[in-house]
């Protein structure tokens, strides 16, 4: 069964108290929050223990925090942070709120959309599951209706894909992806 995660840095929250998980046959998708450095360093430890093999982290994680955490797991998960092609972070940067957040998952085994809302004081997170590229647009478009903010990718989103989901919501909103885009 392949294992993966979402974590995203939300101040004042933890994998105790901001943690979903959703599960099918092929795959375990865990999104979750961390509120600190240290967290987040021993969050990605444990998750090395537990077997999983890849961690996505939202857009407030770098290249170097990211290379810190792999090395805290013993270069045992694959990781990558959420990149913003130059026109997306501008609009980003230019929102007036972050506080609807959409995360968009390819998850292996998914026949369906799942979607899962988390809530916290500083930010909502609507997180969708989804199986292919066409049902990632249609959960695109809409969070967009339902007026998110911003949506991240996971790394399965590469430069092409990322594009599409751009594309198919008009670049209403900002869109961020775990994959390679630059």
């Amino acid at each position: 069964m392949f294992k993966f995660a979402f974590i995203i840095n939300l101040p004042g929250e933890s994998p105790g108290s901001f943690s979903r998980i959703y599960e099918t046959k092929e795959s375990l998708s865990r999104v979750l929050a961390t509120g600190s450095d240290e967290m987040t360093r021993e969050t990605v430890k444990k998750l090395a223990e537990e077997g999983y093999e890849l961690v996505n982290f939202c857009g407030d994680f770098d290249d170097e925090m990211t290379k810190r955490y792999y090395e805290a797991a013993e270069g045992t998960i694959e990781m990558r942070h959420a990149d913003y092609f130059p026109k997306e972070m501008e609009k980003l940067e230019a929102s007036s709120s972050l506080k609807e957040y959409g995360i968009i998952i390819i998850a292996r085994g998914t026949e369906e959309t799942y979607k899962i809302k988390m809530k916290s004081p500083d930010c909502n997170v609507n997180v969708c599951f989804v199986k292919d590229i066409d049902s990632a647009k249609t959960a695109a478009c809409q969070l967009v209706a339902d007026g998110i903010d911003f949506i991240e990718l996971c790394s399965w989103f590469d430069k092409e894909k990322t594009e599409v989901v751009i594309e198919a919501i008009g670049g209403k909103v900002p869109v961020g992806s775990c994959g390679k885009i630059n």
